[in-house]
């Protein structure tokens, strides 16, 4: 289970949280409560099965149902976890798609993986374009690219750059946010920006 899927378009389980018990809670970091589907379903947004919870408690939440996923998703993205640790969650995340077959490098039946489907149409990140370069080079190049490790993350991080340290606050709702939720949700895309 994802907790930051596409499934939930916009989030609207926040929407339906605010309508139904008010205002969603700071931290005391000034971060918003994350609001936790009690029964896993994202697509059971009934109040009585929503829930805010702080994000080290919702990631403790997903840390003990063995939800490596959703753990390294916070980790990266709202939470200050070491390189060490993020690294640690990434082997579980990988270890558990090796489990369950849903590896994109794992061989199946017929000889064909997912990394092969993206070869075959074209859309691999190591697929050389025209003019000789690829998807994973752009990333490698602007610091981005997973295959870096930790240490770019590291140096972002004590440089006080890394994506998650970034801090804006949204002219039209004036919720204060990451970056990344900030280029995604707020600004020019904010819901309560008028025309």
């Amino acid at each position: 289970m994802n907790i930051y899927s596409s499934r939930t378009p916009g989030h609207v389980f926040r929407k339906i949280y605010e309508d139904y018990f008010g205002h969603i809670p700071k931290d005391s970091d000034g971060r918003s409560y994350d609001i936790h589907h009690i029964d896993g379903d994202h697509s059971n947004n009934h109040p009585s099965n929503l829930k805010a919870v702080t994000i080290q408690e919702h990631y403790d939440i997903h840390y003990a149902q063995g939800d490596y996923y959703a753990c390294y998703l916070m980790a990266i993205q709202r939470m200050n976890k070491s390189p060490e640790e993020i690294s640690k969650l990434s082997k579980a995340v990988q270890l558990d798609r090796v489990k369950n077959g849903s590896h994109p490098w794992q061989r199946r039946p017929d000889g064909t993986s997912q990394a092969t489907d993206k070869v075959i149409s074209g859309t691999h990140h190591f697929l050389k374009r025209a003019d000789g370069t690829s998807l994973a080079l752009d990333r490698a190049k602007n610091g981005t690219s997973p295959f870096l490790g930790a240490s770019v993350n590291q140096k972002m991080l004590s440089a006080g750059k890394h994506s998650s340290q970034v801090i804006k606050t949204c002219p039209h709702c004036d919720k204060t946010v990451s970056a990344g939720p900030f280029a995604k949700y707020h600004g020019d895309k904010c819901k309560k920006k008028t025309t």
